[in-house]
């Protein structure tokens, strides 16, 4: 293991530590704040298709999000693992054409539309924690890094305030966030 991902394992680590620590009531509202402010920016106003991941367990809560893009007229689209770290988007009318898929996270259902990448007007996308330079770290599996450069469209990681650190070690295939969304602010980045 490089020193580099030596560096990010521990930071994953100490954040997760610090996430799982975090109070529920203050989630609750800083996760309702962070949709608001999602709502609020322009790449969501002029979206037609939003890419969002399906929250889990600590991640910011992207359940509101979804309803509300879906009764905006937006059309939804989450992700699917695959094979040897490949991810696709499909197209959902609702959270009930969600199944459980792999690692347990929750994918769309068979017979959803997949989504191509280059039609998708923001992507929002989960972290463990973000920099303010937009750099930032995921489980470690890769998924996104890879699926992301496709993706035209500006890119949005959702944060709570305690999970900004200052210094996230940056490795070329790491795709960079255009906006770091927190309950306190939008961070434009880059």
């Amino acid at each position: 293991m490089s020193e580099v991902k030596r560096w990010k394992a521990s930071i994953r680590k100490q954040m997760l530590t610090r996430r799982a620590g975090l109070e529920k009531d203050y989630c609750v509202h800083a996760d309702g704040a962070i949709l608001e402010r999602i709502l609020e920016m322009e790449a969501y106003k002029r979206a037609g298709v939003i890419f969002t991941y399906v929250s889990m367990m600590g991640e910011v809560d992207t359940r509101g999000l979804i309803r509300r893009a879906l009764a905006d007229g937006k059309i939804v689209a989450v992700p699917k693992c695959g094979k040897r770290g490949s991810m696709s988007a499909y197209g959902i009318g609702g959270l009930e054409e969600l199944e459980p898929g792999a690692f347990g996270i929750l994918e769309p259902a068979k017979g959803c539309d997949q989504v191509r990448p280059e039609a998708i007007g923001l992507a929002v996308v989960p972290c463990v924690c973000c920099g303010e330079s937009g750099v930032r770290l995921g489980y470690g599996g890769g998924y996104y890094d890879r699926y992301l450069p496709g993706v035209w469209a500006p890119k949005a990681a959702l944060c709570r305030e305690p999970m900004i650190v200052g210094d996230i070690p940056k490795e070329e295939h790491d795709c960079v966030m255009d906006f770091v969304v927190t309950e306190e602010r939008v961070i434009v980045c880059g």
